[in-house]
This record gives structure tokens, C-alpha cells and sequence, in this order.
């Protein structure tokens, strides 16, 4: 590619519609963009406009068109390249830089400001592509040469950016972008030459950088996933062997910003296991066996995770998948010679995953498993043992392809190629997801450089780059309210092959779900620092039993069967200046575990229902405790937390939200927990607390507090009421609530719409929860006698009829100078039915048209060329009768091709198929894609197919796990006592319960 071959001409039409025209080189027509729609002009007509538009930029291919916004898309130009080598007589090129070309507007008007984090992200050397002249025997770099002997269809977890949908062929115009690494060397063999290559695919199924994306995800996605493929090419001979690593397929994060503050946190056990099955079925889908290489070691978090990945993986129906467990620092630290045992372990394993060798067309060998390598980031340790693996593979493919007996030294010469290639390969894989280069344990003065260096890039420059990745994969459905409910509703496949038809399938959610109904508890209490969670006082009065199961209004127990307990704790610590800077966790877990008591106890008298602990988050005083019956874990998706400090204008965490979201069944459920700035008459630093939660709060892909289906959001929010304290005291002994109401503060603002809009609360037939002297039913006494006031609420948002209050009242709970406030609600959640979703989904696609909502005219007696003269004629028809505007055009032969807005539209104007025209001509209208409905049925069966598979899988593997409770606690994995067998010799190969004695104890 030794030229620019695309050159783009752009130009503003008269209706203000800017219109953009691509020529290249590779191919016999231009392409013509303009009002979302894209166009195929034959050279004749594409040259003939070409004089009329302004050449502003040339390029070397283009990726593909990326939408940020409704009417907002951009088109991404290869600007700069860099060769890295040629295979099978292809070039490979490095993309160095890229432009960002608006379809909106003039390429001179302002641009998205986040456009400049995207080219740089593009423009990093990490983005790769081939090319040949032969457009039919192009390098599919997104596919191993195992893969891309038996398909030509590309591996969609490595590419994207195909714009087929548009009835264009993707492949005469994009080029088949990889993220990753792509290593070639050439070695002579004597007077011949063999090519030697290292690849390396990312995934973009779950891409982020170190600290914002880790583990799994609920479609069984793991970050930093990477397909490496160690290549050999000698004449007519082909040799490839490919491993893979991936984060631990758990639910796992590393929070914080700080050095050293990244501690490893997971979610309960039994949450991760539907996502760890499914990450397995993909595997063994994929590459047939699986044989996994642990490489955690045994200090801090670490530890934790891996004895959790070993017992889920042994509890699973994967527990054929053999795991060997090497604390690769601290045997690399005892001895060099330690490796020797890992090697021992791997040899059997690439023995039985041998490797793919290809001779003519003639397949000999087939690679029947793979490696899967981790260690806590996927980055140098799983780097160092990859190379491991490879070097050993290495010696097997030569010996194979007869190179080892060509030449005496020849094996010594691709050692020493490989070893070069591995470490590069290890370099760029770093790059990509932590931002500097391996460390390597050669010159500590590099490494500590490199650490430096990662610590300032996870600290200052992740975030960023993380938004980039994610809207370079998502674009405009990036925090889209309608995707996002789709995404529950539907297999993520289904709703990238109908991207335009989502919304309409929202619309019809009730068609394809069924109602479930839950029990939900929502409490809230100002505990007052936390430390009378034991006090004498529990034993001799009320218990936090009478506060989570009363008695009243209720006559039978059956009532009070919760399926989820949503606990908000509010100064569980003393707000003093230490607790400000670094919040004691004991507290925490004491009112965690105690009101874990109090459940497990109360139910043992009942209906004997285990619960597990589904999230507990702290942000200095303010802490939110989800508690979930756990045969209700396995309809649990997409569990996230985040937290917004609100104190001294956002800069401290005396103040502040927990928040906790997630999807039962279908239904998006986010729980909020705050505390609001305290003081009579600070009602607008309340507000702006109220609002910088709902602001400030993001969750993955973009998400936001208010997009949920329902919230629950309860706390101390300190408003008061707007009376003098006796008169106050006088109306709640007469129990006059009604008349209080009318004065208190969280009402006043909210009929303002100043706050909680959209948001309901149950009467107020209570008296106010502060402040009282504790433990006393007297009304503060101190100096200064504060009002009482109803400060602790409980708040929901359902704007889908979807929850039913049951009641709402307080607790009598004396060791606070609060009183513990309680709602009880009936939620129906939106179960997805798989065969009607099947049916519903056709009837739409049906419904909407063609995607490419183009129609072709022709008039009758014309066989040849289509008459100019009846253009307007039609055009006048389409936007004048029918109201449908037209967007492009273009005449090949006796056809007029007009692009509509949309499909619907498509379908519209067949009715003017068969009409005569002023001229007295006959109109023939057909559509482009007759038979779109047809083809889109056949492959969302195909994907629906799947979805099914997937699901009676896991079905029949939830008894395996769902029973188990385990308690992951990562501030006491220090605990975590080790079994009497190594942690670096640990080798599963059957379905065993007999460490589960043993965590049971240490958690």
C-alpha cells in the first residue's frame, strides 16, 4: 500500500444536508454519504459529482462509521500506517494515526471534544489490519489459521465496524481492524525463508483498561481476554498454536485511585457461578478443551481469589477442566529451578492440546484444546509462562515441519526470533491494557521506571481511556436508556443484528415476559456512630428483629418472606476527622453479620430461607447492605456499585450515596442509600445533594441512576420541618401527622420539583424519627432542643406500575437518637419468555421493513434507462402525499434508487407501486431487499437457538451450586488458612466438596 488509496470529497447541499463522496483506488465505484444514508455510485456518476464536492482528506482504508449520538456519526479514516511485515503475500500495517470525519457537518465546525481521546486511542500502534490487492485473498488477521481454513467469516469478538446493514459489502470498502499485537519476522532457512509470527487479539467483548474492568461479566465475557497465536510458515507448510488468558472468570474489582489502595473485592460466590458456566461453554465452543494455568499468589487479595476461582470452577459443571495453581512469585523467588515443575505440568497438557499443522491443502493436524493462562492483571506473569508454553510448543512445530533437520543451528535461530517476538508480544499486550511496557525482572531500574509509569497512567489516565474503548464499542448506545433495557430483554447478538429495531422491541417488553413477584424490605437508620449494635439495651428491649419482621399491621408470618433486604446504615462511624480520611470497616461488618443474624434467626423459626449478602459497600458513614435469598442469585445480572461523596461540596464523604443496581430477570432494580447535609434551614445544600447523587452516580456502559425501571432510594435525608420544636412535640402527641406534613421540607420541595421528581412515599402515619435522647422516648432534652423532624424516609420510583407498597413505618429501636424507618414492598419483576421473544422479535422485524430502507423505482416501457423527467414527479409523491422525505439517490439503468428515512417508510411507498404519473407513465415499485424478512429470521434463529442451548445448560448445572453459601470477605483473607496441598500444586480434575469445610470455616 504504497499510496493513500481513498480520497474524500464533501460538500454542503442546498437544503443544508452535507454530503460526502469516498473514491478508492481498490475499487470500481464511490461511495456517497449524506442524511444517514450510504450509497454505491457506479464510476461514470460518481466521477461526474466528484467536480461539484471539495477534496478535504486522503487515507489509507477506512475502519467503518461510528455513531455517538442520534444524527452524529462519524467516519474513521486510516491516516498513517506503519508495515509490520507480510503474510501469506499480504502486507500488514500498523495504524498510527486516524481522522475523524463528522457526516453532519462541515470537517472545519467544532467536534465532540471526546473525539480527540479517540484518535488517540486509535493512533496508539495497537490497531492492525492487512492488505492485498486481491481483495479475495486478504489475511484475515481476526482469525487463526485453524479458523481461517474452515471459515472466511470473520471472528466478530476480535472486529467490528461492518456496515453491511447498509446494503453495502463491507468488504470492498473496510478494512478488518484487530486490536492487539502483530509480531513478523522472516528467517533464512538455508537459501529459503520461513515467516515467523506472534498475534495477539484482543477482545472487544469486555475491553478496559487494569483497574476499571475486571473478572467476568454476566454473558460470561472476561476483561483483557487475548488470543495469542504463535505462527510458522515454510513453503508450502503451516504451523499455528494458540493460547489464551483472561481475567479470573468471577465477580471481582480492584476499587480505588491510590497507590496501594487497589484491594481486591469479589461478590458473593454464588452470583459469579451462572457467568463462570457460561464463560466455560464459550471456551469449549470455541477451541474444544480447556486446561487452566493459575498463576495468584498467596499474599493480600490474591489469595482470595484464587482459592474462590479453584472451588467455582471445581463446584461447576466445568469440573472436568484441569487447573494447575502456581504462585508464580513465590516459587520464582525459592528457586529458578521451580519452573521445572510447571514445565512438568505443561508438556502433558500440550501433548493433549497438540497443535495445527497444514501442508498444501491438506489439513495433518488439528489443535483439539487450549491454555488458558492467568494471573491478577494478565500482564507480566501470565507474559513470562506464555512464552513458556510457546517456547515449548516450539521445539514440537519444528520438529513437525522438518526444520529442525535442516541445519545444524537453525532451532538455536527461532529460539532466539521467538524469545525476541515473545517479549514484544508481552510488551504490547501491556501497553494496551496498562499503558506502559512488560516488567521484565531483568534491570529493576526499567521496571521500576514501568511501574512509576503505570501508576500515574492507572491513577490520571484510565478513566478517560476507558470511555474511549467504550465508545468505540457501544457508540451511541453508550448510557442509551432503550439498549440498555433491550440488553435485558434480549441476547446481545439478536440486538446487534437489529440495531434499529431495539426500540421497538422495548415497546412490546409485556409480550415476551411474564410477571414473578418479590418481597422487598427496605430499611434505613441513622445509627448514631455504630457501636451499640451489642448494647445491653437489644437484650432487655426491642431487636433488630421487631425493626426487619414487625408484627404489625401483619397476622401471619408469610407476609414478611422477603426476597431481597435492603439495609441502609447512616453514621455507622463517628464522622470525625480520621474516619474522614481513611472509615474504619469493623462496624460494617459487625451490623452486617448481626442483622445477618437476626434474618437467619428469625427464619429458622419459620420457613428456614437462606440469605447471602449480595453487596455491602461503605462510604464513610453511609453504608447499604443488600441481603437476597440465594435461589434468587442465579436471576441476579449485572450487580454494580457506586458511591458519590456530596460533604464540603463533594470533597469529603461525611455526606454522600451508596448506591447498588442490578437486573432481576428483566427488570433494572437500583437501591440508593444517602445522607444529606444536616441543619434546619440548609434545605438547598439538601437539594444539591439530592441532585448531585442523581448526577454524579455512573455505573458500567454508561448507565445513570435514573434509567432504572425501579429505585429504591431511602436514608437520612435531614429535612426538616418548618414549625417551632413544642409545636411539633404537641401535634405528634395528638398524632396530627396530616397537619406536620404540610410543613415538612422533603414534601414542600418536592411538590416544587426541586427534588425526588417521579418519586413516591407512603403516608407519614408515624412520628417523626429525631432527635431523641437515646435510649429514651423523650424528644432531644440537650441545649438545643432540636425540632423533631421526619429525617429517615424511604422513597421509590416506578413508572411501570411494577410496585405495589405494602406498608411503611418505624421501628421502636432506642440506641440511637434515630428511629429505625422501614418500607415493605410487592414488586413484580419481568421474566423473559425465550420462544415468545423469538415470535415477537419476527413480527417486528417484519414489521419495520428492509434495514437498508431503500426502494427501487422503475416505469414500465423503460428497460433500459430510467427517464430523468419522472424524478420529481416521484419525489413529490413520496414527500408531499405520503409525508416521507427522501434522503439519497442514484440512477443505474432502469432503476431509481431512493433511500428512505427507514424501513416502515420502505414499506409505505409500495403503495404508489402501479400508479400513473402526471406524464402519464407507469410506476413500478419494488423493494431493494425483497427478501430481507426471509434472511433475518433465518439467522435470528440461528441465535436464538443458541440462547436456548445456553440456558438448559445452565439449568441443569444451577443444582450443582446454588445450595452453597459462601461469604467472601476481602478485609479478612488474611485469615484464609491454605489446605494441607500447595497452593502451587493444585490439579482438579473431578467434581469435589471437600475444601468447602474449610472455607466454610475461614470465611
Amino acid at each position: 500500500m504504497s499510496i493513500r488509496g481513498f480520497r474524500i470529497y464533501g460538500k454542503t447541499l442546498p437544503n443544508n444536508v452535507f454530503s460526502i463522496l469516498i473514491e478508492s483506488v481498490h475499487s470500481e465505484s464511490f461511495l456517497q454519504i449524506q442524511a444517514g444514508a450510504l450509497l454505491a455510485l457506479n464510476k461514470d456518476v460518481g466521477n461526474n459529482l466528484k467536480a461539484s464536492y471539495t477534496k478535504f482528506s486522503d487515507g489509507y482504508g477506512l475502519m467503518g462509521i461510528l455513531r455517538l449520538f442520534e444524527g452524529d456519526s462519524y467516519l474513521i479514516l486510516i491516516t498513517g500506517v506503519f508495515s509490520v511485515g507480510q503474510l501469506n503475500n499480504c502486507d500488514v500495517y500498523k495504524i498510527t494515526n486516524v481522522q475523524f470525519i463528522s457526516l453532519n457537518r462541515e470537517p472545519t465546525d467544532i467536534l465532540d471534544p471526546r473525539i480527540v481521546d479517540l484518535q488517540k486511542l486509535l493512533s496508539t500502534g495497537s490497531f492492525y489490519f492487512a492488505y492485498s490487492s486481491d481483495r479475495q485473498n486478504v489475511f484475515d488477521l481476526t482469525l487463526s489459521s485453524q479458523k481461517r481454513h474452515s471459515t472466511k467469516v470473520s471472528d466478530f469478538r476480535f472486529y467490528c465496524f461492518a456496515f453491511n446493514r447498509y446494503g453495502i459489502d463491507a468488504d470492498d470498502w473496510l478494512v478488518q481492524c484487530m486490536c492487539g499485537s502483530v509480531l513478523i519476522r522472516t528467517i533464512y532457512v538455508g537459501h529459503r525463508t520461513a515467516k515467523v509470527a506472534i498475534i495477539s487479539r484482543l477482545s472487544g467483548d469486555r475491553v478496559g483498561t487494569r483497574f476499571s474492568v475486571r473478572g467476568v461479566n454476566d454473558d460470561g465475557n472476561v476483561a483483557n481476554f487475548v488470543e495469542t497465536e504463535q505462527l510458522i510458515s515454510f513453503e508450502d507448510q503451516e504451523s499455528s498454536f494458540v493460547q489464551i488468558r483472561g481475567s479470573v472468570p468471577l465477580f471481582w474489582e480492584q476499587p480505588g485511585i491510590n497507590v496501594g489502595s487497589h484491594k481486591v473485592k469479589l461478590k458473593p460466590f454464588e452470583v459469579s457461578m451462572p457467568a463462570l458456566e457460561r464463560h466455560y461453554i464459550q471456551l469449549k465452543n470455541y477451541y474444544g478443551g480447556v486446561a487452566t494455568v493459575n498463576l495468584l499468589g498467596s499474599k493480600e487479595g490474591e489469595r482470595l481469589l484464587s482459592t474462590a476461582f479453584q472451588t467455582a470452577l471445581k463446584t461447576s459443571s466445568h469440573s472436568d477442566v484441569q487447573m494447575i495453581s502456581f504462585d508464580y512469585h513465590a516459587q520464582m523467588k525459592q528457586s529458578k529451578d521451580s519452573v521445572k515443575y510447571l514445565l512438568k505440568k505443561i508438556d502433558s497438557i500440550i501433548g493433549d492440546c497438540q497443535f495445527f499443522h497444514l501442508k498444501g491443502d491438506t489439513v495433518f493436524k488439528y489443535q483439539k484444546g487450549v491454555i488458558r493462562t492467568n494471573c491478577l492483571d494478565c500482564l507480566d506473569r501470565t507474559n513470562c509462562v506464555q512464552t513458556l508454553v510457546g517456547m515449548e510448543t516450539l521445539v514440537l512445530q519444528m520438529a513437525l515441519l522438518g526444520l529442525d533437520q535442516i541445519k545444524a543451528n537453525i532451532s538455536t535461530r527461532f529460539e532466539e526470533v521467538f524469545r525476541d517476538l515473545w517479549q514484544k508480544n508481552g510488551d504490547q499486550c501491556s501497553i494496551v491494557n496498562a499503558g506502559t511496557g512488560a516488567l521484565e525482572g531483568k534491570s529493576k531500574l526499567r521496571d521500576a521506571s514501568r511501574s512509576i509509569a503505570r501508576t500515574i497512567q492507572n491513577n490520571l489516565m484510565d478513566s478517560s481511556k476507558q470511555e474511549s474503548f467504550d465508545l468505540l464499542l457501544l457508540g451511541c448506545t453508550f448510557g442509551n436508556r432503550i439498549f440498555d433495557k433491550a440488553s435485558n430483554l434480549l441476547p446481545a447478538k439478536v440486538i446487534r443484528e437489529c440495531p434499529t429495531e431495539v426500540e421497538a422491541f422495548v415497546d412490546r417488553e409485556r409480550e415476551m415476559c411474564k410477571a414473578e413477584t418479590l418481597t422487598v424490605f427496605a430499611g434505613t437508620w441513622n445509627v448514631n456512630g455504630g457501636k451499640n449494635m451489642y448494647n445491653v439495651a437489644f437484650r432487655h428491649e426491642q431487636s433488630l428483629e421487631s425493626w426487619i419482621f414487625p408484627t404489625y399491621p401483619y397476622n401471619s408470618n408469610e407476609s414478611l418472606d422477603y426476597d431481597i433486604i435492603a439495609i441502609g446504615l447512616e453514621e455507622i462511624v463517628d464522622l470525625n476527622a480520621g474516619n474522614l480520611v481513611k472509615a474504619s470497616t469493623t462496624n460494617q461488618r459487625v451490623w452486617r453479620d448481626g442483622i445477618k443474624t437476626a434474618i437467619d434467626d428469625f427464619n429458622k423459626k419459620t420457613n428456614n430461607v437462606k440469605y447471602a449478602v449480595l453487596a455491602c459497600e461503605q462510604l464513610v458513614g453511609v453504608c447499604l447492605i443488600i441481603y437476597v435469598k440465594t435461589h434468587l442469585l442465579g436471576k441476579i445480572r449485572d450487580l454494580a456499585i457506586g458511591e458519590v461523596k456530596t460533604g464540603l461540596g463533594g470533597a469529603t464523604g461525611n455526606k454522600g450515596s451508596v448506591v447498588v443496581r442490578m437486573t432481576i430477570h428483566s427488570t433494572s432494580v437500583c437501591f440508593v442509600c444517602s445522607h444529606f447535609a444536616a441543619g434546619q434551614n440548609e434545605v438547598v445544600n439538601r437539594n444539591d445533594d439530592f441532585q448531585t447523587s442523581l448526577r454524579k452516580v455512573r455505573f458500567p456502559l454508561g448507565r445513570t441512576i435514573g434509567v432504572h425501571d425501579i429505585i429504591f432510594w431511602l436514608g437520612d435525608f435531614n429535612y426538616r420541618i418548618n414549625l417551632g420544636g413544642e409545636e411539633v412535640k404537641a401535634a405528634v402527641r395528638q398524632q396530627n401527622f396530616d397537619y406536620l406534613v404540610k410543613f415538612d421540607q422533603l414534601n414542600q420541595q418536592k411538590e416544587a420539583g426541586n427534588v425526588f421528581s417521579n418519586f413516591n412515599e407512603g403516608p407519614l402515619n408515624f412520628a417523626p424519627t429525631y432527635k431523641y435522647d437515646t435510649f429514651s422516648d423523650d424528644y432531644d432534652t440537650s441545649e438545643k432542643c432540636r425540632s423533631p423532624a421526619w429525617t429517615d424516609r424511604v422513597l421509590w420510583c416506578d413508572q411501570n406500575g411494577l410496585v405495589q407498597l405494602l406498608h411503611y413505618g418505624r421501628s421502636e429501636l432506642k440506641t440511637s437518637d434515630h428511629r429505625p424507618v422501614y418500607a415493605i414492598f410487592r414488586v413484580d419483576t419481568l421474566k423473559v419468555q425465550i420462544d415468545k421473544c423469538e415470535e415477537m422479535v419476527s413480527d417486528v422485524i417484519c414489521s419495520m421493513g428492509p434495514p437498508d430502507s431503500t426502494i427501487l423505482c422503475s416505469i414500465e416501457g423503460y428497460n433500459d434507462s430510467f427517464p430523468t423527467d419522472c424524478c420529481s414527479p416521484i419525489y413529490a409523491k413520496l414527500q408531499q402525499e405520503l409525508g416521507i422525505p427522501v434522503l439519497a439517490t442514484k440512477i443505474e439503468g432502469q432503476y431509481l434508487h431512493i433511500v428512505l428515512p427507514s424501513g416502515v417508510e420502505a414499506l409505505a411507498s409500495l403503495s404508489m407501486d402501479q400508479i400513473m404519473l402526471e406524464n402519464g407513465r407507469k410506476l413500478n415499485v419494488t423493494l431493494r431487499s425483497p427478501n430481507w424478512a426471509e434472511t433475518y429470521t433465518e439467522k435470528l434463529s440461528i441465535l436464538f437457538k443458541e440462547a436456548k442451548e445456553e440456558k438448559n445448560e445452565l439449568n441443569g448445572s444451577a443444582d450443582t451450586w446454588t445450595a452453597i453459601n459462601i461469604n467472601l470477605d476481602d478485609e479478612e483473607d488474611e485469615d484464609i488458612s491454605t489446605t494441607g496441598r500447595p497452593i502451587g500444586d493444585t490439579t482438579f480434575h473431578r467434581n469435589s466438596f471437600a475444601d468447602f469445610e474449610l472455607l466454610d470455616k475461614n470465611w
